[in-house]
Order: structure tokens, then C-alpha cells, then sequence
């Protein structure tokens, strides 16, 4: 198993290193950053990363949501301090199994770890990302089912933008719309948050051998690759700003160039564009390039947060249970109507994935022959408080912190949420004492 430490505390780094390496069949990597951490994860096949939630640079969120766009089968547990278990409760949303509080004992990482030697086994056995089914009864879902049926009917190259918060399946519906265009035709994509900017270019147009000191042979890039059929460019409010320009007038031209090249390459491919950012907003601080957005959004779709069409929980619960059921030897065969509730009553602010997540651990860990109440994980049942149970302000508070978590404490797109100005944000979280991390 290889185990990998990020944490910039050299004291933690090392006891946890002399710890782990006395694991039977254990290899264990450390790194001081984050960027220095996902060197090596990118390099080396990483089963378990154990990372401090505050680091230098880029924080221990940003490297579990980069490794959750890399589509990394790792399991990851978060180092945090007891003040800080509430971001630690939204790692967990984002898909880390567990987390540890400072100060901790070395010997108690170690037996955690040693018991999660066999759910980290049964892991790597299933393939993870074979979804491509869209799964719900919702409005939201029906009508997404109904473009995708219309796109693949008219058989055109177009350009389709799918939005969405995190989680939400973005993916999931560009490779429906992928094989209603034609199943035998080529998918391409490329990630736009998982490869550095300056790679980028090269990634997406190809180079000419020779056009720079390590091109030492031509490359033939994803937007050649996927002629005749569909280039998928996932988060693509991370692109470049100069690639932008770029890809745009690849896309109104239907001709590119590699780099260092001189030939012009024609291109008739669909692009799917998805992104779980504003682009407006990205536009007004000059992030994106608006005449891009508007070559991108000829056909939109919203995928909407599973906490607003939860009619469509059920059915995701008997897809995921049964998908699981086929891939590892689990005793579970249905799911108790007291479990269902809870599910059904939680806003899953991590969306599909935070769901899907949920239900491969149980589907690992219980031996239960039904999913019960008590195989849910604790943060299930941290509701929000109703005005009807308690005073109004102990409400608001709640309301307040609950979004300003899931927008990362961004106090613009938090005042926008909530239909307040900034100015009367800021009063309430100074009146409830309600601090940025």
C-alpha cells in the first residue's frame, strides 16, 4: 500500500513516517505543500493521502478537490485542529473517508489505517467511473434527457455548455450527449483544472517536433483526436485566458494550428463545455473571455443540486447500491425505510458524488443485510435547524454558515445566494460571530 503525508509540520511529517513504515507492506512518500504532493501523486499510484487541511500555498482543500478532478482512486484523510472539524465536515462532503484532530497519537493512525486495509482492497478492485447512465424522475433530469434525445436526432456538430455545482453529474450528461451523437465516434477530453496552464496549448492543439526543447517528437493533441466526433473540455472556467483566444477562433474557423506549426488542420468535431463556475462572474472580473462563453452556451444546460430535486435520491440509491452489489461481495441487498428517510431529509451539498461516495463505504464496511440508521455516517444527521423548533436567529445563523461553507466563505457568491448585499452579510456573520477560516 502506498501511503502519502502533506503536511508542512516537519515534527508530524516525520513521527507519522517512522509510524507508517513499520506497517507491514507499507511504501511511505511525504511532501511539505501541496503542489509538492500532487507532484507525487500524479507520478506514483497513492492508495491513502493523509493531508493537513492548512498548508503553505495551495490548502489541503484545494489538493483533495484537484485530486478529485484527476478521477484518483485514493482514499484521503484529513489532519485538522479541533477548531477547524467544521471544513474538515466538508472535506468529508467532498469525499474524504475521515479526518484526524491535532494533537493525535501516532499508534492511532496506525490502527486506523491497518483497518482500512480492507475497504482500501475492495476499492481498488471496483471501477469507479464506469456511470455514464443518467440516473432521476426529477423535472431537472427529464428535460436534460430530452436535449440530449434532440441533439442526437438532428446529428449536428453544435456546442453544448452544461453547468452545475460540483458533483452534480456534469460529466455524466457530456458522455450521454457524447453517445447520442454517435457511439462509434470518438470522446475526447481534456480537463482543464488537471493540467497545468502552461501545458494546456500543447494538450488541446498538438506540437511540431522541434517546437520547443523537450518536443522530441510530434505530438498529435486532443482537438485532432476527436475529429468527426465530440471534444469535451470539463472545467473549462479554468482554461487559460490566452488559450481562450485561441480555442475561440479554432471553433469559428474550424481550423487550427499545433504549436510551431504552419499547417492548418481542419476540425468538425462537437465540443461539450461543462464548468462549475459563474462564467458571468468570471466575465466581469475578466477571467473569461464573453465572446467564448457565447460560442460555448448555443445549447445550455443547468444540472440543478441534488438537494433541489431529491425526488431523484431513491433511484440513485438502488443504482449505486446494486452497481456496488456486482463489484465486490457485499451482504447488502436493500436499504431500511427508516435509512431512506434520513437520505432523502439530508441536503448533500457534495451532490451524486458525495451520495455515491456514502454508499460504496457502507456497501464496504457493513455486514448488514440491509442498510440500516446506524451504518449512515454521523454528518447525515447534522440537519438544518427549523424555525419551527428553534428561535429565528439561531436559524439564520445556521442558514448563513451552512452556505457560506459550500461557497468556500466567498462572501460575494455567498450575499448573492442568500438575496443580501455584502455590506448586511458581513453584519451577520459579525453579529453571530461567524469567522472566516
Amino acid at each position: 500500500m502506498n501511503i502519502l503525508i502533506i503536511d508542512d509540520e516537519k515534527s508530524i511529517r516525520y513521527s507519522l513516517e517512522v509510524g507508517l513504515k513499520k506497517l507491514d507492506d507499507v511504501n511511505v512518500y511525504s511532501a511539505e505543500t501541496g503542489e509538492k504532493g500532487l507532484e507525487i501523486i500524479q507520478k506514483t499510484p497513492i492508495d491513502l493521502a493523509i493531508i493537513d487541511i492548512k498548508l503553505p500555498g495551495i490548502d489541503g482543500l484545494e489538493v483533495l478537490e484537484r485530486i478529485n478532478k484527476l478521477k484518483l482512486n485514493t482514499t484521503i484523510i484529513m489532519i485538522t485542529y479541533i477548531s477547524e472539524v467544521r471544513i474538515a465536515v466538508k472535506a468529508m462532503k467532498m469525499g474524504a473517508y475521515d479526518y484526524f484532530t491535532k494533537p493525535f497519537k501516532v499508534v492511532d493512525v496506525m490502527n486506523s489505517i491497518n483497518n482500512l486495509r480492507d475497504f482500501i482492497d475492495k476499492k481498488n478492485k471496483i471501477n469507479i467511473h464506469s456511470n455514464e447512465i443518467l440516473i432521476g424522475k426529477s423535472k431537472n433530469i427529464q428535460e436534460i434527457r430530452n436535449i440530449i434525445s434532440k441533439i442526437g436526432e438532428k446529428n449536428i456538430n453544435t456546442s453544448v455548455l452544461i453547468t452545475g455545482e460540483s458533483g452534480t453529474g456534469k460529466e455524466v450528461v457530456a458522455k450521454n450527449i457524447g453517445m447520442a451523437v454517435g457511439k462509434d465516434k470518438p470522446f475526447v477530453p481534456l480537463n482543464c483544472a488537471a493540467v497545468p496552464k502552461t501545458l494546456q496549448e500543447s494538450e488541446l492543439f498538438g506540437y511540431e517536433k522541434g517546437s520547443f526543447s523537450e518536443a522530441k517528437e510530434k505530438k498529435i493533441g486532443l482537438m485532432e483526436r476527436s475529429n468527426g466526433g465530440t471534444l469535451f473540455l470539463d472545467e473549462v472556467g479554468d482554461m487559460d485566458l490566452s488559450l481562450q483566444k485561441k480555442l475561440l477562433r479554432a471553433l469559428q474557423e474550424k481550423a487550427f494550428r499545433r504549436v510551431g506549426g504552419s499547417k492548418e488542420i481542419s476540425f468538425n468535431s462537437m465540443i461539450i463545455a461543462a464548468t462549475n463556475k459563474d462564467l458571468r462572474y468570471e466575465i466581469k472580473h475578466g477571467n473569461f473571455r464573453e465572446d467564448l462563453y457565447f460560442r460555448l452556451n448555443v445549447i445550455p444546460i443547468k444540472i440543478k443540486p441534488l438537494r433541489n430535486r431529491k425526488e431523484d435520491i431513491e433511484e440513485l440509491l438502488e443504482y449505486f447500491m446494486n452497481f456496488y452489489k456486482d463489484k465486490m461481495d457485499s451482504s447488502i441487498k436493500s436499504i431500511s425505510d427508516e435509512a431512506l428517510n434520513v437520505m432523502k431529509e439530508y441536503d448533500w451539498y457534495g451532490n451524486v458524488r458525495e451520495l455515491k461516495n456514502t454508499i460504496e463505504r457502507i456497501m464496504i464496511l457493513s455486514n448488514n443485510k440491509n442498510i440500516e440508521v446506524s451504518d449512515l455516517p454521523e454528518d447525515l444527521f447534522l440537519k438544518k435547524k427549523s424555525l419551527k423548533d428553534n428561535d429565528l436567529q439561531e436559524a439564520e445563523k445556521q442558514i448563513i454558515v451552512d452556505i457560506l461553507v459550500k461557497n468556500d466563505f466567498n462572501i460575494t457568491h455567498t450575499s448573492k445566494e442568500l438575496g443580501i448585499t455584502r455590506t448586511t452579510l458581513r453584519n451577520k456573520m459579525k453579529k453571530y460571530e461567524i469567522e472566516s477560516p
